[in-house]
């Protein structure tokens, strides 16, 4: 059983911390970790967004952007430093998989169509299709150096790619259709989840280094450094593991039911690592790791109210925002070398009303424009969409 919210200490100073996530009924939604008038932490809800028709599935995030990918086969972009719908990109003809930046230069996602596209963050043309695998990409991870990346796929391959030359370097067959893929923070290791098995390999060897039953099927694969990893899944525990001594360190019942994704942060440099989790109970839950070999210290949680999917988190170092070097946006419609359209826009950020008529929907009456230090934000109740509203298609 998780020790007391009770007994966790609250540092100093707070960066901007803010957690996002998918939803199965189809909103990007966003909470701010505050300090609360006890002198403790909470979550408090930042934004909703409702422009996806489908569900999510899958986040990413950079210095200033959110991107999510949906079963509408459409990739959005979201400015977090102005709060503003930033537009959408539309390369793949299929379900988005999985979404994931490099760096603040280049976004690669994954998708049905079993092609991984690489985006240029500067001017969001696609700048490089990789037809990685039969049937469908399942999950992608890039290496801290950005010179490899790693795919899987439902054609049961797990593929090595060389970004410097943008083609294959190693196919291996792994003879099952793998949930994820995930790169230690050095790039030493990575692990591959196959229904209930992670498999972890070495750079040294190219070869199974070690293989751990988790005896229910994995969702989430999370590196706390080079030996230690966290892994998550179809049921409400946590389990840490060892991967040089070969054995399960601790676990905690994290959720009342499955536990769908998790990440790792610190608050300030000098904390301990905090682990956030979410499930498809609604749930998001803030975890102080103080010790490896214990369970962790529950520091907050919040109710979403939705069946969460996905999950990224966002930290603004600077929250001044006249020290914040911006993207300048674009307000025109431009067209990549493939022929592909990518509407983006030029929100204001000091005129709440052009950035409420420059959003590509309708705003209820019970929406407000409301001012942080990050700009004006759209504020809106959750509201089911009506399934009689058309839905977007997609034609060649």
């Amino acid at each position: 059983m998780a020790v007391s919210i009770e007994d966790t200490r609250v540092p100093d100073a707070l960066p901007n911390l803010e957690v996002l996530v998918g939803t199965y009924e189809e909103f990007n939604l966003g909470f701010r970790l505050t300090k609360n008038p006890e002198g403790g932490l909470s979550f408090v809800p930042s934004f909703t967004n409702h422009s996806h028709c489908g569900s999510i599935r899958s986040v990413a995030t950079c210095k200033q952007f959110l991107a999510s990918g949906s079963t509408d086969e459409s990739i959005r972009l979201f400015n977090l430093k102005t709060r503003s719908e930033y537009g959408f990109l539309q390369q793949h003809n299929g379900t988005i998989t999985c979404l994931d930046f490099f760096q603040q230069s280049f976004l690669f996602s994954g998708s049905d169509d079993g092609n991984v596209c690489v985006w240029n963050t500067r001017t969001w043309n696609c700048e490089k299709t990789l037809k990685a695998h039969e049937g469908g990409v399942t999950a992608i991870s890039i290496h801290p150096s950005g010179k490899l990346a790693l795919t899987v796929g439902k054609d049961r391959a797990m593929k090595t790619w060389n970004l410097i030359k943008g083609r294959t370097a190693y196919v291996t067959n792994i003879k099952a259709v793998a949930d994820s893929v995930k790169w230690s923070p050095e790039g030493t290791v990575w692990a591959v989840s196959i229904n209930n098995v992670v498999n972890i390999y070495e750079v040294k060897s190219a070869g199974i280094k070690h293989t751990i039953d988790f005896k229910t099927r994995v969702n989430f694969v999370l590196f706390l450094n080079e030996d230690t990893l966290l892994i998550g899944g179809e049921g409400p525990n946590i389990v840490t593991h060892s991967i040089s001594q070969r054995k399960l360190l601790s676990q905690f019942k994290a959720h009342e039911r499955r536990v769908k994704a998790a990440a790792i942060t610190k608050l300030n440099t000098l904390e301990e690592p905090h682990l956030v989790t979410v499930s498809n109970d609604g749930f998001i839950k803030l975890w102080q790791i103080l010790d490896i070999n214990e369970e962790p210290v529950l520091v907050t949680q919040v109710d979403s109210t939705c069946r969460i999917t996905c999950l990224s988190l966002w930290t603004e170092k600077n929250s001044n925002p006249s020290m914040q070097k911006d993207v300048k946006p674009l307000t025109i419609q431009s067209h990549n070398s493939s022929g592909v359209s990518v509407e983006l826009s030029s929100p204001d950020k000091n005129d709440p009303l052009k950035l409420k008529s420059l959003l590509k929907r309708k705003i209820g009456n019970k929406a407000v424009i409301v001012k942080t230090t990050s700009g004006p934000f759209i504020a809106e109740p959750i509201k089911i969409r009506d399934d009689k509203r058309p839905r977007l298609t997609f034609t060649e």
